[in-house]
């Protein structure tokens, strides 16, 4: 585990030495003696820590906060969940691995004449002894079978000692847990329920729009609403695939009523949309896209496109930027005394208005064409600009951002407003090489007729050593109006063992002409 996960609060030795590494005993940080015995052969390994041990050190984690908590202020009881939380991620990580042999048969112990799970004498005792410990066996469809929290884990042991927004959290995510959302490509709870859903985060990202959960509380929207409007694969709300004409007569009730109920909300209005752009006779692509777009900007500042202009297209672009690229190499050096042909693609066209200004954005991607394992790949973006009907260069960033390896360019990724004047042109590059998964955002600036790199943030940094996940950090980041022209950037990093914990909300102001990020925040780890 890399040590920056470990600088939100205390973890037990125990498990600090199960996670640097690969969880195997060293030196004076060893486990302890196991708590309980079993007759299942878990560790495969005499020199991993068993899951006893884990057990151990999550039921003693937990009394020792349950003792801590009386008269503990909310600061302090957030600094006592983190703890916990991590501490419970990254002991479920070792012990799914310990139990594995059996978690892939469990599927089989279903008895349909008992109507449930009925496994042998021995995994029975693997189940009590996690049971002590708030882990549970989970089917989650297609066989698989994996150790979860059980839903109250939190919500039992905190109460009400943590702040608001954290309350509301878990108690929400307790209890969509209690039942089986999604399996086998299909939803395992009723349209009804999963509008439901979609009103509960809403009201949560309305109420606590800078909680630290904010980010995660968007994805679940997310999820949820496109789910609701169109299903999926063995559960769709259209009777013919592909087809926006066949929505099903029950789907339409239900979101005639949850208009007619809910018409004020934000999700009532997309609602509403979607029925209204059924009926206008787009095709079901269009639909899928449109309010995939739409639902992703309701809680965002929508930056509003125009429509295609006929007058500047491709064949415009490419006499613009032509006289710049002739002016660079066409090859990049991979190694020493060797190089590779460089292959450009104009890959995104969108248009824009700005102070009633017709723009056009460009981004041309970059890689080299035998995409060897160096960095030989990036982005970059154009801006044009219509004044008196004639279309001309406002501004360019060559090698804007983007890149990895293996011919990897990048890609533009979306548009954010990022200042009262300014919006935020994201484009999104990544490596996966020797074990490591790393991805990044570059934030270019669009002020007026000008481009300027920002800043970058490392999104995601995963590490496989090839038997497992040795470590995994995200780092969501959004935009937060404030009183200045250019809005705070928020960052939220979360680590991403087994589940999404989000661990904190740095705050990052504009000042002096950029924001300034920490490096831990920028490390690729390669």
């Amino acid at each position: 585990m890399k040590k920056n996960l470990w600088a939100w609060a205390p973890v037990c030795l125990v498990l600090l030495a199960a996670c640097n590494g690969d969880g195997k005993k060293t030196g004076k940080d060893s486990a302890t003696a196991p708590v309980a015995t079993a007759t299942v052969d878990t560790t495969g390994d005499d020199a991993r820590i068993s899951t006893e041990t884990y057990v151990a050190e999550i039921i003693s984690k937990r009394q020792e906060i349950e003792k801590q908590l009386p008269g503990s202020t909310p600061d302090k009881a957030v600094a006592l969940y983190r703890s916990l939380a991590l501490c419970a991620d990254t002991a479920l990580l070792a012990i799914s691995a310990n139990e594995g042999a059996w978690l892939d048969k469990y599927v089989n112990y279903y008895s349909e004449k008992e109507g449930a799970y009925v496994p042998p004498a021995d995994v029975k005792e693997r189940i009590r002894l996690l049971a002590t410990a708030g882990i549970e066996p989970w089917n989650i469809g297609e066989g698989y079978t994996e150790l979860r929290l059980v839903p109250n884990f939190f919500t039992g042991l905190f109460k009400s000692s943590l702040p608001p927004d954290y309350n509301t959290f878990l108690d929400i995510r307790a209890a969509e847990d209690t039942v089986l959302y999604s399996a086998d490509a299909g939803l395992m709870i009723s349209f009804n329920q999963v509008g439901k859903r979609v009103l509960s985060w809403e009201k949560f990202l309305d109420t606590y729009p800078g909680s630290v959960f904010a980010p995660v509380a968007r994805e679940y929207y997310e999820r949820y609403f496109y789910d609701y409007l169109f299903g999926e694969d063995n559960t769709p709300s259209f009777e013919k695939r592909g087809d926006a004409s066949s929505l099903d007569p029950a789907n339409k009730k239900e979101y005639l009523d949850f208009i007619q109920q809910h018409g004020d909300t934000k999700a009532g209005k997309i609602v509403k949309l979607f029925l209204e752009r059924i009926a206008a006779g787009v095709s079901y692509v269009q639909l899928s896209n449109d309010l995939q777009d739409t639902i992703a900007q309701a809680f965002a500042d929508k930056i509003a496109l125009m429509p295609v202009q006929t007058d500047f297209g491709v064949s415009q672009i490419e006499r613009l930027t032509k006289p710049v690229y002739d002016t660079v190499p066409g090859e990049i050096e991979i190694s020493e005394g060797n190089t590779d042909e460089i292959e450009r693609s104009l890959d995104t066209i969108m248009y824009v208005q700005q102070d009633n200004i017709p723009y056009c954005l460009a981004v041309y991607t970059n890689r080299g064409k035998g995409g060897g394992a160096p960095v030989s790949g990036w982005v970059d973006v154009w801006l044009f600009k219509k004044t008196e009907d004639r279309w001309q260069t406002a501004s360019f960033l060559l090698n804007a951002g983007g890149g990895g390896m293996y011919g990897n360019s990048g890609y533009f990724n979306k548009l954010v407003r990022m200042g009262n004047n300014t919006i935020g042109i994201v484009v999104t590059g990544g490596i996966t090489h020797m074990g490591s998964d790393v991805s990044w955002d570059d934030v270019i600036a669009w002020t007026g007729n000008k481009l300027e790199h920002q800043f970058n943030i490392v999104t995601q940094n995963m590490y496989n050593n090839g038997s497992g996940t040795q470590s995994c950090v995200i780092n969501r980041w959004m935009f937060q109006q404030g009183r200045q022209e250019y809005y705070d950037l928020l960052i939220f990093p979360a680590s991403c063992l087994v589940n999404t914990l989000p661990l904190d909300k740095v705050t990052i102001p504009y000042r002096n002409g950029h924001y300034t990020i920490p490096d831990s925040f920028q490390d690729r780890g390669i």
